[in-house]
């Protein structure tokens, strides 16, 4: 009916006042199933380790002058409702690592596996263009593109190569202090050809490609010839797989497109070959 403003604009670089609220609620009621949880506990449980990290290792303060819990989770509060955006955001992806680092079988151990997806359904709602991926806020604008990404990582769970690039393309975008684009479009790129050497014995991304089929994993001919001129471009772009002398031109929109396009490839790939009955572990990755 017009009688409030229509929610419209991705949320980047700033966080708005309605957002903020509703992510320290999320954040108390956090610390409300954290405190249920330690009052079972005679050792103080999983919110003294929580609150002790958090603490001395992520906001920085000498371990012997923490004070009472309600003043860390004060401070807490009021970085969430004030601070700079990444600010918010650094300690709820702190928050979150600690509470699945010591969770504790109980309500706890739901928490630490229900945490992060907690926090994606407000950043949906919200419109913020941020998810988080494992245990990292990354700048992933839908849900679609997050499910992309993390089910790339749970396919490739066999491939301690391939899964170790992802990840590290994931960490590399999502550093909010100092994103390293180029590199993560490296990472991309790395997971992709990790996976092509597991399934055919190649060298390279690009010999991969084109023995997929005498592998045994039939690929459209179209979607091949993309992803060789795709590795093409990764490899003559200077600078991205190889040292150039200038910096690339490269920015969060292309190292994103990039990533949840390779992590989209694996999890295609890693399906296809588990259809033809091939085991992807077992190969050269």
């Amino acid at each position: 009916m017009d009688l409030r403003e229509v929610r419209s604009v991705i949320q980047t670089d700033s966080l708005d006042d309605g957002t903020r609220v509703e992510l320290w609620n999320v954040i108390h009621l956090i610390s409300r199933v954290l405190e249920d949880d330690s009052r079972a506990s005679y050792d103080g449980g999983p919110l003294r380790s929580v609150l002790h990290a958090l603490w001395a290792w992520d906001m920085g303060n000498p371990a012997d002058e923490q004070p009472a819990n309600h003043i860390i989770w004060g401070q807490i509060k009021k970085t969430v409702l004030q601070g700079t955006w990444n600010e918010t955001f650094d300690i709820i992806e702190a928050l979150v690592g600690r509470v699945i680092q010591f969770a504790e079988p109980g309500r706890t151990t739901r928490l630490a596996e229900e945490c992060a997806g907690i926090f994606n359904d407000r950043f949906e709602n919200y419109l913020v263009g941020y998810r988080f991926i494992g245990i990292e806020i990354t700048p992933i604008d839908t849900s679609e593109q997050a499910t992309a990404i993390s089910e790339a990582l749970e396919a490739s769970k066999v491939l301690p190569g391939a899964r170790h690039h992802l990840t590290r393309a994931v960490e590399l975008l999502a550093d909010r202090e100092d994103a390293d684009y180029p590199n993560s479009i490296t990472e991309s790129i790395s997971a992709v050809e990790a996976l092509g050497r597991s399934l055919t014995g190649a060298s390279t991304l690009g010999a991969a490609l084109k023995q997929l089929e005498a592998a045994g994993v039939p690929t459209h001919s179209a979607l091949q010839s993309a992803w060789v001129k795709m590795y093409g471009w990764a490899s003559d772009a200077d600078g991205l797989r190889h040292g150039g002398s200038e910096t690339p031109n490269v920015d969060q929109a292309l190292a994103k497109y990039v990533l949840i396009t390779s992590s989209a490839f694996v999890s295609y790939l890693t399906e296809k070959a588990r259809k033809a009955g091939r085991d992807v572990g077992a190969g050269h990755s």
